[in-house]
């Protein structure tokens, strides 16, 4: 059972990035990596399903009207706390509802409130079923191999993905400190790693929504200065051509 709930984690975690990858990707017009993690996988997408079946026994008796109230619950609370977590432990809004009617401090809001417990009752009625089916039908060996194997990567994932937004937080405040002195090939080198992470959050909040923009605003500098160095590079050849023929 043990096996079943972690693959039912993995299996869950890797549709939930699909899915956040096709949605993000059309808003911003390019492929983005939605998850913290480096792997194609959202935790919270698998958190959920798994809590939905640890809870499963609650719902066979329950009226789809009830399912979905636990649903809408449910994830509402998940991804709530989740947030606060982010907000707590790394100092990161990973996604912003403020401009959402009916928000809670821009955690949760309503109306995607109700979209999860659509969600939750087409993966528990629907969806799940065929899933578990399909995951007793793999001989047990294996399911206990690729359980043990996606456990450790998706372990060694997130701990490098964590020390990773450490690092963001620590690399922020120190441009902050050092805005001024900071050359601009300097501060291209040193964000390099952080660019996935910015872009696929662009609008991180908290401590990092102030110094978000000068760090923008820094890059900008360098691109505008880039192309400055180009346009008189060319003008002075420009120039010499000109006196040549004279």
């Amino acid at each position: 059972m043990l096996t079943n709930y972690i693959l039912t984690f993995f299996i869950y975690a890797f549709a939930g990035w699909v899915m956040e990858t096709i949605y993000r990707s059309s808003i911003q017009g390019r492929l983005v990596n939605p998850g913290f993690l480096r792997g194609p996988f959202l935790p919270i997408y698998g958190l959920f399903a798994t809590l939905v079946i640890w809870t499963s026994a609650l719902l066979g008796n329950l009226s789809w009207t009830w399912q979905y109230v636990w649903f809408v619950f449910l994830s509402t609370l998940l991804e709530y706390v989740a947030g606060w977590f982010f907000e707590r432990f790394y100092h990161l809004q990973l996604w912003d509802y403020h401009s959402t009617p009916l928000n809670l401090h821009g955690r949760i809001a309503l109306p995607f409130s109700l979209l999860w417990g659509g969600l939750g009752l087409v993966f528990y009625n629907i969806i799940n079923p065929t899933v578990q089916q399909q995951l007793q039908l793999t001989p047990s060996p294996v399911r206990t191999v690729f359980a043990l194997i996606m456990s450790a990567y998706v372990i060694w994932d997130l701990i490098d993905s964590s020390l990773l937004l450490r690092r963001l937080e620590h690399f922020v405040t120190a441009f902050h400190e050092h805005y001024d002195r900071l050359e601009l090939p300097t501060f291209h080198i040193a964000c390099s790693p952080f660019y996935r992470l910015l872009h696929t959050y662009p609008k991180m909040r908290h401590t990092l929504h102030e110094t978000m923009t000068l760090l923008y605003a820094k890059q900008e500098a360098l691109e505008h200065f880039l192309k400055l160095q180009r346009n008189k590079f060319y003008n002075h050849d420009e120039e010499s051509d000109t006196h040549s023929l004279d």
